[in-house]
């Protein structure tokens, strides 16, 4: 079984990879009562399609059996360095979003597979990764071109001496782009609500931050708070 480090982009807890959103698709998903159709670039992952709504206090998510509290997020950031808590308070909805990015494949997992009780939910994770990549492919063609583009990275090897390694390189980069579109629009199919007076609030930081500026660059940016995907 493949880790579930190789497919997400997404490191559990660890650190996201923002994908620049494709356009109209709050418009198709009723941009008005999403994250995204209120905040554009706030969410770049599970969160994009999360309804606003009126939670219990101190609720900031809501998926089925799955809730975060402020209680939760607190502890959260409790557990970090201390160089990098006050950058994460300043980024609570993007720490909020990558602290529910496990969860919610866990429950996507459970509804779509038939569960397993001796499966962890990070192998039922895995299984259903391996669903959602389960038809990327890499042609030839492809393979060649990148061969043609990279020739002097390669040290002149001959083709077919690395077709394989290109080959696989170009299929891992495929099935991290088709599950970040997958986390992206996560909300799309689960009904994921997100305490909207909290989101608000957190809209107004998120404006100047370098993190969320990188979301809203159009580029996909890496960033690392910390630990190691294992």
């Amino acid at each position: 079984m493949r880790s579930l480090c190789s497919f997400l982009p997404v490191g559990v807890a660890v650190l996201a990879i923002a994908i620049p959103p494709c356009a109209g698709a709050a418009a198709a998903q009723g941009a008005s009562e999403t994250v995204e159709g209120l905040h554009p670039g706030l969410a770049s992952g599970v969160l994009t399609f999360g309804r606003l709504a009126q939670l219990p206090k101190d609720v900031l998510l809501r998926a089925g059996p799955v809730a975060l509290t402020r209680a939760d997020l607190a502890k959260i950031l409790a557990g970090t360095p201390d160089a990098a808590q006050d950058e994460l308070e300043r980024n609570a909805f993007f720490l909020l979003e990558n602290e529910a990015t496990p969860r919610l494949l866990a429950l996507a997992a459970k509804a779509e597979l038939s569960a397993d009780e001796k499966k962890s939910e990070r192998q039922l994770i895995e299984d259903y990764l391996e669903r959602v990549t389960a038809k990327v492919r890499v042609g030839d063609e492809e393979v060649a071109r990148f061969y043609e583009e990279n020739r002097e990275l390669l040290g002149g090897a001959a083709l077919d001496a690395v077709k394989q390694p290109i080959r696989q390189h170009l299929l891992e980069g495929k099935r991290q782009q088709v599950v970040a579109e997958h986390l992206r629009t996560l909300g799309q199919r689960l009904k994921i609500e997100v305490a909207a007076a909290w989101v608000e609030e957190q809209a107004i930081p998120a404006m100047d931050n370098p993190v969320d500026k990188a979301r809203r660059s159009g580029k996909p940016s890496l960033v690392v708070f910390g630990g190691a995907c294992g």
